[in-house]
């Protein structure tokens, strides 16, 4: 059986922070929707189908011709958060494809009919490989009941937190261990609480999972002073630094986070080391937080939050809780200030303002003047970050960067070289 991972139409929607990753790619609970597919089946490998510029660096080695197998293949489309519904379709008459609401969600198909569609999956035109598939496949419209959780947009992942980590209980469970330690220092509450023999316990510290599980990955180290509550997820080789953690909090691997979290997710090797409040946020990987820098998560009106996404304008996310959005390689300087729904574009580098725009494309570079931030340092700098965690910067991910980097060219143009207020009244 060949496993694929596909993104859809839907990309656009997410492109402000998923420029240089594919929707596939993107945390949520304790696991991206990739390695969710690899934890369910069992499988080893499972390919993804992305932007032309991502398949460099996240596609298979040998290129799309990987793609095509003398075997059945099992199609997952990239925005599905649960998962429930795979095995069952696992379980099909082949050449059967489950919709929702219209979606092509997944499908379990043919050689023959893979090679028909992939044409259009590998343009991200769902739409019309579903077209396609109704054809000549079997077709299973979910009911409502069983549409699983999907993302339309950024703030989906922040609003499916919580209960992300809930459904991906039992594949954490499958692999760490209820906690038993007996560390009086160490105060337990609730039962669900699993962590890795190999992570690192510090009293005096608290683990309330008594609203939902705790999960701690190995090589995890919780320094002393530390409160974790449930739900949530602590992965590999991250450092919680006498920090504040609350529910819902999804923290990816190799990241060193202080201060105060809630219901935030962060996807991997990145830095909030210091004091200051991340709530109801998104951050990519190789972001780093300056100290006190902090971001409201609530209008004064209690209103909904919007939040301004590339060629959709402002939108209103319906949520009255939603904080900020900071794409890989995003750098902040100390002592900013975010407020909600503020979107900061991939690799951009802003210092010395009280507060920060509500909108900051990518790759741009400062604080009273906004300019592009040059590709060559942009680079240059991120092979240092990436090289203080022990990860080599390698010539697909370089290509990926620039790529991204051209592609978003003209989002720039109109903002750069402008005063922050005059910037700040353009974007709104």
């Amino acid at each position: 059986m060949s496993l694929i991972v596909f993104e859809d139409e839907m990309w656009p929607n997410l492109a402000t922070i998923a420029q240089a990753r594919p929707l596939f790619e993107l945390r949520c609970g304790g696991y991206t929707v990739r390695e969710r597919v690899a934890a369910l089946l069992g499988h080893d490998q499972v390919l993804g189908l992305a932007r032309p510029h991502l398949m460099g660096h996240f596609g298979p080695p040998t290129g799309l011709a990987a793609m095509y197998s003398a075997e059945p293949t099992v199609l997952v489309n990239g925005r599905c958060l649960d998962l429930a519904w795979l095995p069952r379709l696992l379980q099909e008459p082949i050449n059967t494809i489950y919709l929702a609401e219209g979606d092509l969600i997944g499908a379990r198909l043919t050689p023959a009919l893979t090679s028909a569609v992939l044409y259009y999956l590998r343009a991200q035109y769902s739409a019309d490989a579903r077209d396609e598939l109704l054809r000549f496949a079997r077709v299973v419209e979910l009911a409502p009941a069983q549409h699983p959780a999907r993302v339309v947009y950024p703030w989906d992942l922040i609003a499916q937190s919580g209960e992300q980590i809930i459904r991906d209980l039992p594949l954490l469970q499958a692999r760490l261990p209820r906690y038993q330690g007996d560390d009086p220092h160490v105060v337990v509450r609730g039962t669900d609480v699993f962590v890795a023999p190999e992570a690192r316990l510090d009293g005096p510290l608290v683990l309330d999972a008594r609203d939902g599980p705790i999960c701690i990955e190995a090589g995890a180290h919780i320094e002393p002073f530390s409160f974790i509550q449930g739900p949530t997820y602590i992965g590999s080789g991250t450092l919680i630094s006498s920090a504040r953690i609350r529910g819902e909090t999804s923290i990816g691997p190799v990241c060193r986070i202080g201060g105060e979290v809630e219901a935030s997710i962060i996807q991997g090797y990145s830095n909030k080391h210091h004091d200051g409040f991340l709530g109801h946020s998104w951050l990519g990987e190789w972001v780093n937080i300056g100290a006190m820098t902090t971001n409201s998560d609530l209008k004064n009106n209690y209103g909904s939050v919007r939040v301004a996404l590339d060629g959709l304008g402002q939108v209103e996310s319906g949520l009255i809780k939603l904080g900020c959005f900071l794409a890989d390689h995003v750098k902040l300087g100390i002592g900013l200030h975010l407020n909600g729904g503020t979107v900061i574009g991939t690799a951009s580098n802003i210092f010395g303002v009280h507060s920060a725009p509500k909108t900051i494309p990518p790759f741009t570079w400062g604080g009273e003047i906004f300019r592009e931030y040059r590709i060559e340092n942009m680079i240059r700098v991120a092979r240092t970050v990436m090289g203080r965690r022990k990860r080599e910067m390698s010539g697909s991910y370089e290509a990926l960067l620039r790529a991204v980097f051209d592609l978003t060219r003209t989002s720039r143009g109109e903002v750069l070289d402008l005063p922050v207020l005059a910037r700040a009244a353009l974007v709104g």
